[in-house]
């Protein structure tokens, strides 16, 4: 394993990065942390695995009526980019036109809180955390199943403090309980529905103040959980039966989120909260694809929102 490098820098609060058409690595600026960057709060930006930080802005989630808070991205089955909005109060569909619409924003006819991180499955079904303002004092967040072919929406779970990273695999669903300190598992039972809640892990404790623990998650290939742990400074690695077996170092304290992805897909991408950075780690273990993911598509539609892949 190799020391983390600077991948992008003077992104505001950057979060979920995923790999998108042709080499590029997307990510989310959740807010303005400096106004003499170039980057602002509800950006989505793309950086190209050849050409470290030469970062472009690909378009803000912000509109005339609501500043957007963007959190995750995710591609799903209809070649749209899917994104977490805390501000929007919704999951925002991105077509390959640049056309934004709220895709979710409502259960049961209230609104939901502001949903943080996504996650497809192989058939296209999305689940979500929806975790905006909970906290271990109020109990608020929750995790969501959307029913890809009837449009259904499942509440999985609830009464929870601060639900963030999600991840599904292998019929499972993890889901990073930020407050707690832990990861949970359950299975997925039916499109967009879970059940079986089971304790992962819990991670290593923080002697600090204010909201820290884990955050967004990946898999590698061979079923181990790649967890950013915010305020611990460490991407912690736990294995298929939820024991830590290795602590990859950020560059910074406050890692948010990680995607695989390179020319190799052994490269983790990891957003610095702190530095407003995203740190690239040769970590020599392939990552597992997500589901619909564009790398896998040489003519991705979505590409048509990229500047050309540089040559």
């Amino acid at each position: 394993m190799r020391e983390p490098k600077r991948f992008a820098e003077k992104v505001c609060a950057p979060e979920g990065p995923v790999v998108g058409p042709n080499g590029w690595i997307l990510n989310v600026c959740s807010f303005t942390r400096d106004e003499s960057w170039p980057t602002r709060g509800g950006d989505i930006t793309a950086t190209h695995v050849s050409r470290p930080c030469r970062t472009h802005t690909v378009f803000n989630t912000s509109t005339s009526e609501v500043e957007g808070i963007p959190a995750a991205l995710a591609f799903g089955p209809d070649d749209c980019l899917y994104v977490t909005d805390e501000g929007r109060g919704a999951i925002v569909r991105v077509g390959p036109d640049g056309r934004q619409t709220d895709f979710i924003s409502r259960y049961e006819g209230k609104p939901i809180n502001g949903p943080n991180d996504l996650t497809f499955d192989p058939d296209g079904n999305l689940f979500f955390t929806d975790p905006f303002t909970s906290s271990l004092t109020n109990r608020i967040g929750a995790v969501y199943g959307y029913e890809w072919a009837t449009g259904k929406l499942h509440r999985i779970k609830g009464g929870m403090a601060f639900p963030n990273g999600i991840v599904a695999r292998e019929g499972r669903l993890y889901v990073a309980e930020t407050w707690t300190n832990k990861i949970w598992a359950y299975d997925i039972v039916g499109p967009g529905q879970a059940e079986n809640e089971s304790e992962f892990c819990t991670l290593p404790p923080l002697d600090v103040d204010g909201i820290h623990g884990p955050d967004g998650m990946a898999f590698d290939a061979d079923g181990n959980l790649y967890v950013a742990t915010y305020r611990a400074g460490y991407v912690h690695v736990f294995d298929p039966a939820g024991e830590l077996i290795r602590s990859i170092p950020s560059g910074g304290q406050s890692p948010t989120n990680v995607c695989f992805g390179g020319e190799d897909f052994d490269t983790i991408f990891v957003t610095v909260d702190d530095l407003g950075e995203i740190a690239a780690v040769h970590v020599g273990v392939r990552g597992q694809r997500l589901n619909f993911c564009p790398s896998e598509r040489a003519d991705h539609p979505w590409a048509r929102m990229l500047p050309p892949a540089p040559q």
